[in-house]
């Protein structure tokens, strides 16, 4: 059952936002006259450059509460090990050498996880995106196992951020990925939708 998350509830509210900055108007107008409206490419160009920065900025932010959660159980007296399966592919993505069998003494192996954790507060921090590597290291430290990783959803924002690189180094009128109004408010709204899904949040 999804879970209210705030992070989740500012994407939504910027996503509400933006669309009735940049998009309402020229929605409406595109349906009243299909054929010969002409769109504001700015204001689409601006609207995919701002929904794909609210995008990454939620999924930085799962990112980091999830590692703050792991770092906060490994000082309680709980058995955080069992609650963090992420750990090992996290060490993968960040290409950290596996410990050897002298750090399967507890105190040796909070050392080994500390630093990791770093390592991962520094990729989040140096997070450039949301195309497939990114979306892949930052779901693994938002908690997600490897077999969790929704292909389909990875691949649709692999999609949008090549896309958004299309407005964001060059002028707009040259751009080649800019849809009609409908189609970039319904790409956008389909990819909170699938976000919320996989993160099993809510508003």
């Amino acid at each position: 059952m999804p879970q209210p998350c705030l992070h989740f509830k500012l994407l939504q509210d910027r996503l509400d936002e933006l669309t009735q900055k940049f998009m309402k108007d020229q929605v409406d107008a595109e349906s009243l006259n299909p054929t010969g409206f002409i769109p504001d490419l700015d204001k689409l160009a601006a609207f995919r450059l701002l929904i794909h920065g609210e995008i990454e900025d939620f999924l930085e932010a799962k990112a980091k509460t999830n590692v703050a959660a792991i770092a906060t159980r490994m000082t309680s007296n709980t058995l955080w090990m069992r609650q963090s399966p992420e750990l090992i592919a996290v060490a993968i993505a960040l290409k950290k050498a596996l410990p050897g069998q002298d750090c399967l003494e507890h105190p040796k192996f909070v050392i080994f996880v500390t630093e990791l954790l770093s390592s991962a507060r520094a990729a989040i921090k140096e997070n450039n995106g949301v195309k497939t590597p990114s979306f892949i290291l930052l779901s693994l430290l938002s908690g997600k196992t490897i077999d969790e990783i929704d292909g389909v959803l990875s691949n649709s924002l692999n999609s949008y951020g090549k896309n958004r690189g299309d407005i964001a180094h060059k002028s707009v009128t040259h751009s080649t990925t800019l849809n009609a109004p409908s189609t970039e408010l319904a790409t956008a709204q389909l990819l909170v939708q699938q976000i919320a899904k996989f993160h099993d949040v809510c508003r």
